[in-house]
């Protein structure tokens, strides 16, 4: 499938109004810049708070870094700017190297309504130039523009790979940050959000000092970022040509941070769209959570028959539909037992999964021939460094640009398609994206580069025919993949369930860049039904379903049994169809997950409250907190245990040890809205959309009217009898809920993205 950047349609008006003092302050919207005539630094304001001091770009040349004030600004300009941001103006500062041979260009773009403005520069020679350091954003004057209490740095880990964690730091600690980072007020929610946009060439750093005394001492955020997080061992690969590019960087200050981080992640979607996903999310099993090297074609169609006759009939599916997963050791099946397996699966109504890695060599036989490609080898497509080949988790990894790995690729994407699968989960992708000595490819120069030229071949050749779910992997690109895994492996156990919600606690917001988070396979065996429940609900507030005990015939009973208990509740499973990633209602402390965690659904508030420890919590529910109003009654009913009470203002409330609680809350006044869809089958497309939504009911119904809510429960328009389709004048992109009421009196209601 073919896939293009986001197409910026760039329409500056021929009229350049060019300073001739070359001092510049720009007033756009709520944001001011002033740039120095003389130094070419640039000072941001949002609504006259100073955020960024004495901003410039910095950069290297080979191994000589040259900073803003060291060159010769020779013009600052701004001209009008329209661009699928939006509209406002860019400023240009254009400055020279001392003799003359670099021509910087560093870009701002400020915007008349957004919360952020964008900045990049360039560097440009008439002889080629390479560089692996490039800062748009590098200040070393210190600012102060938080409260002078509770002030965090937020740590953003560049994947998930060994059990790594994301750190929210008390100002004094030194951070550093991957793609993105955040420098926020924990009580009033105040932030400065602060990251890379782009990431087709660049791992994009964010270094951020602090002091005890709530002030940023610097900040630099720059492409060209390696360390043991991002798994290199050799520095980030050169870029070379006449002209280099910096990532372009959002800058934005909004008053919660946690809406900030979606702005973010919703401005990266502009940039490089979502892979298209027109089905629900996915519920399902998966082999490696409790079978794993024991997987047999008996045992997998056992497990398809066990929820097939036990779970599906009781609410666990989506879309008529569960996908049965084979992880890895799926090759323990012959080619005939896959392709019956497959049979198996559809027969009853599931669809069948299956696990790879794409970049990896498990064998380590430099001399193995490499499947599907005649006359290479893999020494011939190891990515090096240092003359060796690189590891991680005992596995070797590929380069992704050599023609022998898109071979390979090939020929076993086309064993899967042929078999009929149609869940793929992809594994240890972070080896693409590995710096090596060098790619096959000429022309590509780093490893993000390189992964994003093997993750479009993947895409191109499957043609969108299946889900594709990254495992370990970056955590971006974003736009090649249906999910992706917020976290590392987990089990059973709180422990598992509290790491899982750490990733959730601060990347809550990957399910505006991809459609889906993962918790990773649900396993109940060897834990307590507290710490079921809690893991359970893990998963149904980060994103898709995965279940992963042992249900064939040799599996536990007792497992059984709390799977029939535990996995179908109706009104759970509700919230893990339709609703999208829960936030944190609060930060936590370092690495730390939070406790509380919210989202809404229509007129619905739902809360997540967990306790991690070996004792009963008592926690408090703030309706300010949680965006309920004081004084209104609220129905809160727990929904694990089906207990209601009523409350009008914040209560407290008793997590019992290794547990959690799940509070459905919702106005006394208004209980109609609170029953389930009278059929779950109502369908809307094309999901996503643009101007216009096909509206069908089930049975060929009539319409009587359709109502459309925010998702946080504001109706935002209303259609009285309306047509099989309805059109959008001036609607916000975002994530809707529809509900349709037939003709008969039946309700239906459905979930839409609008582009």
């Amino acid at each position: 499938m073919k896939k293009t950047l986001f197409k910026f349609l760039l329409l500056i008006s021929l009229f350049s109004v060019s300073i001739s003092s070359m001092a510049l302050e720009v007033v756009v919207g709520k944001w001011r810049l002033d740039v120095d005539d003389a130094t070419g630094k640039a000072t941001v304001y949002q609504s006259d708070v100073l955020l960024i001091p004495n901003s410039r770009c910095a950069f290297k040349i080979g191994t000589t870094k040259y900073l803003q004030e060291q060159l010769s600004v020779q013009s600052i300009t701004q001209t009008d700017l329209s661009d699928g941001f939006g509209t406002g103006k860019l400023v240009q500062i254009i400055s020279n190297g001392s003799n003359g041979s670099l021509t910087i260009t560093h870009n701002y773009y400020l915007y008349v309504d957004k919360d952020y403005i964008l900045t990049d520069f360039t560097v440009g020679s008439a002889q080629s130039i390479a560089t692996n350091y490039m800062s748009p954003v590098n200040t070393t004057t210190a600012s102060s523009f938080l409260p002078g209490t509770n002030n965090r740095t937020l740590s953003v880990p560049f994947d998930n790979d060994q059990w790594v964690r994301y750190s929210s730091n008390i100002f004094g600690i030194p951070t550093t940050s991957y793609e993105v980072g955040a420098v926020y007020n924990n009580d009033t929610r105040q932030g400065l959000i602060i990251g890379s946009i782009e990431h087709t060439l660049w791992k994009t750093g964010i270094n951020t000092a602090t002091n005890s005394s709530n002030s940023i001492q610097s900040l630099e955020v720059y492409g060209g970022i390696t360390s043991t997080q991002t798994r290199d061992v050799l520095p980030h690969g050169m870029v070379k040509g006449l002209i280099v590019k910096s990532p372009k960087i959002l800058i934005g200050y909004f008053t919660d941070w946690r809406s900030g981080l979606e702005t973010y992640a919703d401005v990266n979607a502009l940039v490089a769209p979502r892979l298209t996903w027109d089905s629900g999310k996915p519920f399902g099993w998966n082999s490696w959570g409790a079978i794993q090297t024991n997987l047999t074609y008996q045992n997998a169609t056992e497990v398809s028959d066990y929820i097939s006759t036990k779970l599906e009939p009781n609410n666990f599916s989506n879309d008529s539909t569960v996908y049965i997963g084979l992880d890895s050791y799926w090759d323990n099946l012959t080619t005939s037992n896959l392709i019956s397996f497959v049979s198996y699966c559809k027969a009853r109504g599931q669809k069948a999964g299956i696990y790879w890695a794409p970049f990896v060599d498990w064998g380590k036989d430099p001399n193995r021939a490499v499947e599907g490609a005649p006359g290479y080898y893999y020494k011939d497509i190891y990515l090096y460094a240092n003359g060796q080949p690189q590891t991680i988790a005992g596995a070797y990894a590929l380069d992704p640009t050599h023609p022998a790995t898109k071979l390979r690729v090939e020929k076993y994407l086309k064993q899967f398609k042929v078999e009929g699968f149609q869940y793929l989960k992809l594994d240890f992708m972070t080896h693409g994206s590995l710096e090596g000595d060098k790619h096959y490819d000429p022309n590509v120069f780093t490893g993000i580069q390189a992964y994003n030229q093997g993750l479009q071949h993947i895409v191109d050749y499957l043609g969108n025919s299946m889900y594709l779910n990254l495992s370990i992997s970056p955590l971006f690109p974003a736009n090649y993949a249906h999910g992706r895994r917020i976290a590392c492996d987990a089990y059973s156990s709180i422990s598992d369930t509290e790491y899982t919600l750490n990733s959730l606690t601060y990347g809550w917001w990957l399910d505006h860049v991809y459609s889906y988070n993962d918790a990773d396979n649900v396993v109940l065996n060897g834990a307590s039904e507290g710490e079921n429940r809690a893991r359970i609900t893990s998963s149904v507030i980060t994103g898709i379903f995965i279940i992963g005990d042992n249900f064939s015939s040799t599996g536990s009973q007792l497992i059984k049994d709390r799977a029939e208990t535990y996995l179908v509740k109706p009104e759970i499973n509700r919230i893990a169809r339709f609703c999208k990633a829960f936030k944190p209602v609060e930060s936590g402390t370092g690495t730390t997950a939070a406790n509380l965690f919210i989202t809404s659904y229509a007129d619905t508030t739902y809360v997540a409250a967990f306790n991690y420890s070996t004792a009963t919590k008592i926690i408090s529910i703030d309706f300010n907190r949680i965006g309920l109003k004081e004084g209104t009654t609220y129905v809160v009913k727990e929904l694990w245990r089906n207990t209601s009470t009523q409350q009008s203002k914040s209560w407290t409330a008793a997590i019992p040890l290794k547990d959690v609680l799940l509070y459905k809350i919702y106005s006394k006044i208004d209980t109609a809205s609170q029953q389930e869809p009278s059929n779950p089958k109502f369908t809307v497309y094309p999901n996503p959309c643009f101007d216009k939504l096909e509206v069908k009911l089930p049975n060929g119904e009539r319409i009587k009217n359709i109502s459309i809510y925010s998702m946080v429960g504001v109706k935002v328009r209303q259609f009285a009898e309306p047509s099989d389709f309805i059109t959008f004048d001036n609607l916000k992109s975002g994530i809707y809920l529809i509900s349709a009421t037939s003709s008969s009196g039946g309700t239906f209601t459905s979930m839409f993205e609008k582009r």
